[in-house]
């Protein structure tokens, strides 16, 4: 039997193959971009045979670096962007469309209609999500609204819908195995969260068969084989991106918590085995399922925080690669009143407007490039306050720690930032692929090659950030930030 183990993390903007060894190191890694189609404004898609190409491209890549052959790897997990929904044909496996991303907002119009009904506050009761255009039910109404050809092989029962993890399972196992793993499936925001199956109820309600769902599975379990790298591979593990991240950094307790900073930044909660749902904007998810066992957590997410850095590199152009960022930021002491309010795409919790349009106020003629780039990273650090804010009130909880993962987090700035006006102690671990470890070690628990208690220990701290801004100036500048934030509201009806 091999010794190690093989991960696709397929992310927002790329997708990676990892090889783990026995004791969780990262042997070797292959990284591709792939297209990011903004057809209009409110429109980010993707092209899912693009994302499988490369994404088994990777593996190749990744398996040849480090020396091996199919042999030598004893299973396979797999770890996705979230909400990012695919339609295809179930007899030839092309996609129907491009995949329609989780950063997209052509739904909000939908979401504004039933935010006016009783079935707004029946959606969050049930689902735990608060209902918003990343909601794969809408996505799959739009498709059908939109496309005729969709429409009809859905009604003739020619169609499938998934997940990214779905999508990537059918296609390595030939179209043999059409699985979502738990915390995909709540992540899409269609199921009962009670029961971990499809909400029925609200699908029919939004107007989505039920048979173009995949089977719900539990995050360690059999999703078949593949033998696109030579001797067959078992995939025994999948889940969500933000919620592999939670597990590899043994959040596995009530009340511990990791932040992930990458194209957005999300927050996660670990509140246990019982169902309890928290309002104030954030969601309510499915950690995951380990045999009969469901793990819940609240989660907040600001989608656009990496992807502002991405924007001053490729928009703006102020700097020519994202790391540029820390040095040009820290050349100046503060951002001399500059706030940036990043509602590129609308913003998520805790307000959920996807009429938001982003927002620099403060500007003076003494703003430079170096202002702009450091309100950049503190409104990444304001985002995810907010967030806390309501995490801590809901869940009626100070947080102490936040545990960091994702490539934003290499920027030491950046982590002070979050130290400072979150007013918590940050940690830093070793290795930033929190993402990938944890499909990993969904992987390994399917064929014992680690036990439940050893994923607490995988990880080790790199580095702890304390607080160190003054609390009158953190207070004041958290209340300009809010205000900011108020007038981008609602921007793009007026």
């Amino acid at each position: 039997m091999g010794k190690y183990v093989l991960v696709i993390d397929e992310g927002t903007t790329g997708t990676r193959a990892l090889i783990f060894d026995s004791g969780f190191n990262i042997a070797a890694q292959a990284y591709q971009e792939f297209t990011q189609y903004t057809p209009q404004e409110n429109m980010v898609e993707h092209d899912a045979m693009e994302i499988y190409a490369k994404s088994v491209g990777v593996c190749r890549e990744a398996i040849e670096m480090a020396g091996l052959s199919s042999d030598d790897i004893a299973c396979m997990g797999i770890t996705n962007q979230r909400n990012t929904c695919v339609i295809w044909d179930k007899n030839t496996g092309e996609p129907l469309y491009n995949a329609i991303v989780w950063q997209d907002s052509r739904t909000g119009q939908a979401v504004d209609a039933i935010k006016q009904t009783e079935w707004a506050e029946k959606i969050l009761q049930e689902t735990g999500k608060v209902i918003a255009p990343h909601n794969n039910a809408l996505i799959i109404k739009w498709y059908m609204d939109n496309m005729q050809e969709i429409k009809e092989k859905i009604e003739n029962g020619e169609a499938l819908y998934g997940t990214m993890d779905t999508w990537m399972i059918w296609k390595l196992t030939g179209g043999k195995t059409h699985a979502v793993s738990c915390s995909n499936a709540s992540s899409s925001g269609c199921i009962d969260l009670r029961t971990g199956e499809w909400h029925k109820e609200f699908l029919d309600y939004i107007g989505v068969p039920e048979d173009i769902f995949p089977v719900i599975q539990s995050e360690s379990s059999d999703y078949g084989t593949t033998d696109l790298f030579g001797s067959a591979i078992p995939i025994t593990g999948a889940v969500a991106d933000q919620q592999s991240a939670l597990f590899a950094q043994g959040c596995l307790e009530p009340g511990t918590m990791k932040c992930t900073n990458g194209t957005g930044s999300f927050m996660d909660i670990n509140i246990g085995s019982e169902f309890n749902i928290a309002s104030g904007g954030v969601d309510n998810l499915i950690a995951w399922k380990l045999g009969d066992t469901i793990t819940y957590a609240v989660e907040g997410f600001v989608s656009v925080t990496g992807s502002a850095v991405q924007w001053l590199r490729d928009g703006l152009k102020i700097i020519r690669k994202s790391s540029d960022i820390e040095a040009l930021a820290a050349s100046v002491p503060d951002t001399n009143g500059v706030y940036f309010v990043p509602a590129l795409v609308g913003l998520t919790t805790p307000h959920n407007d996807p009429f938001a349009r982003g927002m620099l106020i403060g500007i003076t003629r003494g703003t430079t490039e170096a202002h702009i780039a450091r309100a950049t990273l503190e409104c990444i650090a304001f985002g995810i306050k907010d967030i806390l804010d309501v995490v801590e009130q809901e869940c009626n909880v100070k947080i102490e720690e936040i545990k960091i993962d994702g490539g934003a987090s290499e920027n030491n700035l950046l982590v002070q930032m979050l130290a400072d006006y979150c007013d918590a102690r940050v940690s830093r671990p070793d290795t930033l692929e929190a993402t990938s470890l944890g499909a990993a070690l969904m992987a390994a628990l399917y064929i014992n090659m680690i036990g439940l208690e050893d994923v607490k220990n995988v990880l080790n701290t790199d580095q702890v950030f304390e607080p160190k801004i003054d609390p009158v100036l953190r207070d004041t500048h958290s209340l300009e930030w809010k205000e900011a934030v108020k007038r981008s509201l609602n921007w793009i009806r007026h």
